[in-house]
């Protein structure tokens, strides 16, 4: 804003000499920032007067409120977001602070180049690091402060004001860049910061023990906590500073660490005061780097009250910093666990060495913080260890939607793709896919980048070994096996998979051993196993059960009822679901990226389900499979052989893949992307997996009822329009069996005791425009809302033609 032009302020420039044009400038600059700016006297560094209420005005009221050499002062803390001032009184301070604190920025003048530094967060009103009396006289220092942070209650004067001295403040940063700061880690960096400018002051200007005072001194920071890349980064800048021509040469973090580590004596504090010669400060120093010789960690956690979020950051950063395998999984927080005995609960059985997530709770969490950070709070002015507060595990599991830990997808324990086609094959966790690979011992070969056809014929006939005596009812349902395998080893690649039924005409035959054989080439291990539930809710509970665990394959073994419900629909085809947990009345987003396979006895599928489904059928034609004697152990073999059998299914999805996808089959819907499976199969002259689909959906037992129930009303009513309570009416009168009948259909299929309109107008919508046994039903509404049935024979003319509508051509 230009005096009197009520215009925009010159942009700021780093680059000019005088960063602004005049101080109203830049007080209207500082309070777009948030900032509060304060009118100070010419060449003063504080206001004239009382300056604490804050005064609201407009840009061009504070522009005007300042004259041609007005100084600008800011007020710190609350009045200012949290502003906080850095303020270096010892020139070594600044100097220290260019490496220690670089990432704030700063401002000074020609004599003091970098006096000053900004940073957000909240201190306390003034935290002065100053020399004690004792030791005054041990440095050369007009000031006995070496530097202070400030805060609240407190201003600062600012560019482009002059000093006493008639230097004139400049900015050296861009002040938009000022971060937000734990207050706790700034306090430990500034008190770091005034450590070393004291090692500086004192340091000997001449060759001699200067390798020792570095021996020393990194001693004291490792044991101060900090990092080896600071320490050596700190000690050669601190020597440099010095003039030692051999600063690059200083830096022995590590071994330091290794003496420490190893119980082995090595320099510290008491050395580095005694070789200075400043054995009076070692107390103070002491403190400076947040120890107070009480055997406190100085990088614990200290608890104070009000600042219950900052000790929970802090916290999770100590989780982050050591690797603590902790994730978020939508609303949960979980952690990985391996099974160490096979148990069955809750219908669900598991065999040992399964890797399943658990919820993470409270207690657990608050022993991993006590595991990962130090706690300490104050008592009777000195800082005593303690444990985390139970109060900081429950606020951190509060944060949902706000935790900073990796997104967990699920845990693999072979390779995989990717969803772009890659390999998935280097342990660990994988940020692109939240992945977790974790193999145990098993020590795979590396997958191929660009497999040939021909290895992909040869990795076929390596995959079909552990199925080679199983009696299949017809070779689709052996390449429903084989796509049971690459599905489990790359589900995750995909956001929904088709159920595997394996069936068999007698008890047996080998079902529950192939659904054995699929998840050991997958995972190393037998499959989490559930029995059937009794109703569609305790089937939801026990699959949202396993779901949760994260179990890549699920078996639901030994159906003996019509497998259906509108959970497992959803489970199959979405990302995702939220069911209703075992044991617990809430519900929860949780992913679906399991393979789900069923077992049974001629096996019986219902509803949708059968459009969901890929059937595979063991039929070995004798009375008594389990006699059955076979040439080799097939759980033995798979279990040593799955390194080979994991790379051979790998190789001729990747070959495929690589190859450009030259088979392109027609989608089935809700399993596009799945789609790859069956391509790769059929592109390898194998039958395709989706012939047994159309096997399943012609033994839809509700489909047949529902052909059944339709063929009686078309075959009673005709071509008749009827509502439902027609149909009631008629079924009263003498004569009209056929109308009764349909009514006791309608009662049977809608689970009542006695004829209900409403429930049977429910069955009918749901059944709407669905073709079955060649007929269809399709229903008018009159005016009054009223709906008519009526049933059709499909390819027949659903409507008689008006004449008075027909045309001459």
């Amino acid at each position: 804003m230009q005096p009197g032009g009520g215009g925009p302020m010159i942009p700021f420039n780093l680059t000019s000499e005088k960063q602004f044009t005049t101080p109203g400038d830049a007080a209207v600059f500082y309070k777009s920032l948030g900032w509060e700016p304060l009118v100070l006297p010419a060449r003063e560094k504080a206001p004239k007067g009382k300056w604490g209420t804050v005064v609201e005005r407009t840009d061009e009221e504070l522009f005007f409120a300042y004259g041609a050499v007005s100084n600008v002062g800011i007020a710190l803390g609350e009045r200012s977001r949290g502003l906080i001032d850095l303020d270096f009184d010892w020139p070594e301070a600044a100097r220290i602070a260019d490496l220690v604190l670089h990432r704030l920025p700063s401002f000074g003048r020609p004599g003091s180049p970098n006096s000053h530094r900004f940073a957000k967060g909240t201190v306390r009103k003034n935290i002065r690091y100053q020399i004690p009396s004792s030791a005054k006289n041990l440095f050369d220092a007009d000031k006995d402060t070496v530097l202070e942070l400030r805060g609240d209650g407190l201003q600062t004067m600012v560019p482009p004001s002059v000093h006493p001295n008639g230097e004139l403040l400049r900015w050296n940063d861009d002040p938009r860049g000022a971060p937000d700061e734990d207050a706790q880690e700034l306090e430990r960096y500034a008190g770091c910061t005034a450590f070393l400018a004291v090692i500086l002051n004192r340091y000997p200007r001449s060759p001699g023990n200067r390798d020792s005072v570095c021996l020393a001194l990194a001693g004291t920071l490792v044991r101060a906590g900090f990092s080896d890349e600071e320490i050596d980064g700190w000690v050669k800048h601190l020597a440099g500073l010095a003039g030692d021509e051999e600063a690059d040469k200083r830096g022995k973090a590590a071994a330091s660490r290794e003496k420490i580590d190893a119980g082995e004596a090595a320099w510290g504090l008491p050395t580095l005061c005694e070789v200075l010669g400043i054995e009076p400060m070692e107390k103070t120093l002491r403190k400076w780097l947040g120890d107070d010789g009480d055997g406190v960690d100085p990088n614990a956690i200290v608890v104070r009250p009000g600042e219950l979020p900052q000790a929970v950051d802090r916290a999770e950063q100590a989780l982050i910093d050591n690797n603590v395998e902790i994730f978020q999984r939508f609303e949960s927080l979980v952690r990985v666990a391996r099974i160490q005995t096979s148990a069955e609960s809750d219908g669900i059985k598991r065999e040992t060495g399964a890797l399943v997530l658990q919820t993470v709770t409270s207690p657990w969490l608050r022993e991993q913080f006590a595991r990962h950070a130090r706690w300490a709070r104050k008592q009777k002015k000195k800082f005593v260890p303690i444990d985390p507060p139970s109060e900081t595990a429950t606020a951190y599991l509060a944060r949902v939607g706000n935790w900073r830990l990796r997104f967990l997808k699920g845990v693999i324990q072979a390779p995989t793709l990717r969803p772009d086609g890659s390999v998935l094959q280097d342990k660990g966790y994988d940020p692109d896919t939240g992945l977790l690979y974790d193999p145990g011992r098993t020590e795979f070969a590396r997958i191929p980048d660009n497999p040939t056809k021909e290895e992909a014929r040869a990795a076929l006939e390596v995959l079909k070994r552990p199925f080679r005596e199983v009696r299949f009812g017809g070779e689709p349902h052996r390449s429903v096996a084989l796509a049971a395998v690459m599905t489990a080893l790359v589900r995750r690649m995909f956001p929904s998979a088709p159920l595997i039924a394996l069936d068999a005409p007698t008890a047996g035959s080998g079902k529950s051993l192939l659904s054995e054989i699929v998840c050991i080439i997958a995972t190393g291990h037998k499959p989490a196993m559930m029995s059937q539930g009794k109703s569609d809710e305790e089937n939801e509970k026990r699959l949202s059960s396993v779901l949760m665990a994260g179990d890549p394959v699920i078996v639901i073994d030994n159906c003996d009822r019509p497998i259906e419900g509108d959970f497992l629909c959803t489970m199959l085809t979405q990302e995702k679901v939220r069911p209703r947990i075992l044991g617990r009345s809430e519900v929860a987003n949780v992913p679906t990226g399991s393979l789900v396979i069923a077992t049974g006895n001629n096996i019986e599928l219902a509803g949708d389900i059968t459009r969901r489904t890929l059937f595979c059928r063991i039929d070995t034609g004798e009375e008594r499979p389990d006699k059955i004697e076979y040439s080799f152990d097939a759980i033995a073999e798979t279990t040593e052989t799955r390194p080979q059998l994991v790379v051979a299914a790998l190789t001729i999805l990747r070959a495929y893949i690589v190859a450009g996808r030259p088979k392109p089959l027609k989608k089935i819907g809700g399993f596009e992307q799945w789609g790859v499976i069956r391509e790769a199969l059929v592109w390898l002259d194998q039958p395709d997996p989706e012939l047994t689909r159309e096997l399943v959906m012609a033994e839809d037992p509700n489909k047949a009822l529902l052909a059944d129930f339709l063929r009686l009303w078309r075959d009673v009513f005709q071509d008749q329009k009827l509502s439902l309570s027609e149909v009631g009416r008629m079924a009263l009168d003498e004569g009209h069996e056929g109308a009764q009948a349909i009514i006791n259909e309608l009662i049977a299929n809608t689970n009542g005791r006695v004829f209900n309109t409403r429930s049977a107008g429910k069955f009918l919508r749901k059944h709407m425009g669905r073709i079955a046994g060649g007929l269809i039903l399709k229903a008018e509404t009159d005016s009054s809302g009223i709906k008519h049935y009526r049933v059709f024979e499909v390819g027949r003319r659903q409507e008689e033609p008006n004449p008075s509508d027909s045309t001459p051509f």
